[in-house]
């Protein structure tokens, strides 16, 4: 007997039926650019596609300064709160955001390669969090205006990297102006050597004004900000840090580890400590490698040891790579695994010890 049966009968059901609120929370589930694409299906869609539900957080925008400017007249609006882009911010894009985004609270920039710099002193003030990711092109000092307590009072999170080393001067001077920063973050593109004299001028106000930092995370390039930051003292002047990671520790910079790393115990609150890549000279030259990792192990142990019974929760070390060491990845394997074995056997259980994993924000 044959039978027919209707689109319903067979389990289609068609997309145009669906309530506007069913749709609102499948569009939902899009990327910036799936949603942009739905817009175009029709008139019904465009007008859910800019639903401002579905646009509280922008992660990802048209390469093109002309495509990213209609953009943000389309899509961007009261409800935004995160916005990131790549590539192609302009000043006029920027003017538009502060102008029709008030409720925006995080902005995030990266790989801005265009020479034409972007005035950013035109940033909505009330951003709590800033990430800015490689800007090679910044030989302005006055550029940097922006960082200050005047022009954003409301930051607290604040991540700046991969920018020219020469910047690091005028980074430095600008910190100690945002005094509500928790949460700070810097990386340059190479190491910047500097006399201590010429470096403590500026690194000073730094370790003495920002007494509210939670988290401090210190990247490529910074060794010798730590080594002053150290120098002047910043463990009795950050109360409230609570994790410091560092990219590199230098012996040729920073010095013996209990120098360095025995201060961090009058860090009240200091719970996670995180070293993926100690280098050492020694590592290089000396026959008996296993010696000086074992050295390396016990200093590091001598240190933590001396801080308050029960505060560090956990311990993340790694070594830098032997660069004679044949094969490499071999020999960094080994001295990883000798270096946490040593540390679990002389440190408490209540600390847990992994292998450094530094990332960036």
């Amino acid at each position: 007997m044959a039978s027919s049966s209707s689109a319903h009968d067979i389990g289609y059901f068609p997309v145009d039926e669906l309530p506007d609120v069913v749709l609102v929370n499948v569009f939902s589930f899009f990327n910036v650019k799936q949603k942009c694409r739905v817009a175009g299906v029709s008139r019904r869609w465009n007008a859910i596609a800019k639903d401002p539900r579905l646009w509280k957080i922008v992660d990802d925008t048209p390469k093109e300064s002309e495509g990213l400017f209609a953009f943000i007249r389309a899509y961007c609006g009261n409800s935004l709160i995160s916005f990131k882009s790549s590539g192609h911010m302009t000043t006029p894009a920027l003017k538009l955001i502060r102008r029709m985004c008030p409720g925006i609270q995080e902005f995030t920039l990266c790989d801005l390669t265009s020479e034409k710099q972007i005035n950013l002193c035109i940033l909505p003030s009330q951003l709590t969090s800033l990430t800015l990711i490689s800007f090679p092109y910044i030989r302005n000092s006055a550029w940097w205006d922006f960082l200050s307590s005047d022009r954003m009072p409301c930051l607290r999170r604040l991540c700046l990297r991969d920018f020219m080393v020469s910047n690091q001067h005028d980074v430095l001077q600008q910190l100690p102006q945002l005094s509500m920063l928790t949460h700070l973050s810097l990386g340059f593109e190479k190491h910047h050597l500097q006399s201590s004299s010429e470096f403590d001028a500026i690194v000073a106000p730094v370790a003495t004004n920002l007494q509210n930092l939670e988290v401090l995370r210190l990247g490529y390039g910074t060794e010798f900000v730590f080594h002053r930051l150290v120098q002047n003292n910043f463990c009795n002047n950050m109360p409230k840090l609570r994790r410091l990671d560092l990219y590199y520790f230098f012996d040729q910079i920073c010095g013996e580890i209990p120098e360095y790393l025995s201060p961090l115990a009058s860090l009240p609150l200091l719970e996670y400590l995180d070293i993926p890549r100690i280098q050492w000279t020694s590592l290089r030259y000396e026959v008996d490698k296993v010696e000086v990792i074992l050295e390396i192990a016990n200093d590091i142990a001598d240190a933590v040891m001396t801080f308050p019974a029960g505060k560090l929760k956990q311990l993340l070390i790694g070594l830098e790579a032997d660069p004679e060491a044949i094969p490499k990845a071999e020999c960094v394997i080994t001295s990883n695994e000798a270096i946490l074995v040593e540390l679990r056997r002389r440190l408490p259980e209540g600390i847990s010890i992994k292998k450094g994993t530094y990332t960036e924000e």
